[in-house]
């Protein structure tokens, strides 16, 4: 079995405004690294996307930021939404097919703008980051791990690694990721 995960990456926001931002909800926020905050929402961890896509765009809206929604789904699929301002503003799916029929090949990525990225976050090289999205996963040629395509991802977007392969079930267990302790994060319920 592969990797199921969820997180959120906001931009030029606090630790302490996501928190705010995410009251009534069990979440983990982590604290602001590079000007960026990642947070772990306890129901996302079922992978609903529309539910995913309603929290994005709304901290998007609150906090007048952007916001990478971002989802592993079994190490197959590696699926995102970016909000801006409380509007998505870009969408990507490795393996658009995955939930269907597969078929005999999976189809190639849909969705995914790489200057659209590289201008919300201000950072990273519009080349090297659509070359990693259309690789896609889930055949030749293509990521054999969504994780894999998700690390490189947020490498060349230079967001915190934080992000990939963690979750808020695995984080409310004490499985912190290297070099974050239980103080790095805030739990929100």
């Amino acid at each position: 079995m592969g990797g199921f995960y969820t997180s959120y990456t906001l931009r030029g926001v606090s630790q302490r405004a996501v928190a705010a931002a995410l009251a009534g909800r069990e979440a983990f926020v982590s604290a602001s690294r590079g000007g960026y905050v990642v947070a772990f929402d306890k129901e996302s961890d079922n992978q609903d996307q529309e539910a995913i896509a309603a929290l994005a765009s709304g901290l998007s809206k609150k906090l007048d930021c952007c916001v990478l929604a971002a989802l592993v789904h079994d190490d197959d699929v590696f699926w995102y939404q970016l909000h801006e301002s409380g509007q998505l503003a870009d969408e990507y799916d490795s393996c658009p097919n995955y939930w269907g029929t597969l078929g005999p090949k999976p189809l190639p990525p849909s969705g995914g703008s790489a200057a659209r990225l590289c201008a919300a976050f201000q950072a990273g090289d519009p080349a090297a980051v659509e070359a990693i999205l259309r690789k896609g996963t889930g055949g030749k040629g293509r990521y054999v791990f969504a994780s894999d395509q998700h690390l490189e991802f947020v490498r060349a977007l230079g967001l915190p690694e934080l992000a990939v392969l963690n979750a808020y079930a695995g984080l409310m267990l004490g499985e912190y990721p290297e070099g974050f302790e239980e103080l790095d994060l805030q739990h929100c319920t």
